[in-house]
């Protein structure tokens, strides 16, 4: 005689403790992705801004950087008498 087969509890206890596992994994990578994004900003680009003097011409100079790398630059004269960029 055989012993004792697959019953319909076994099978219902074998897929309830699986869907118990892949709900843990999905939490566990959930929360790690959270944590990953709040942390990791070191790819992050940021406007760099400044006037620029050299002797009686300032310029505004816009720079976008990424890490230390300076992505795009853009400078343009400051008008004195109008208190803005010259166009």
């Amino acid at each position: 005689m055989r012993g004792p087969g697959w019953t319909v509890e076994s099978t219902i206890g074998l897929v309830f403790m699986l869907g118990a596992v892949l709900a843990v994994a999905l939490l566990a990578a959930g929360a790690g992705l959270i944590v990953y994004t709040t942390v990791n900003d070191g790819t992050q680009q940021r406007i760099v801004q400044q006037v620029e003097t050299t002797g009686d011409v300032k310029r505004l100079c816009i720079e976008a950087r990424t890490g230390e790398c300076i992505d795009a630059m853009s400078c343009e004269l400051v008008d004195p008498l109008a208190g803005g960029v010259s166009k």
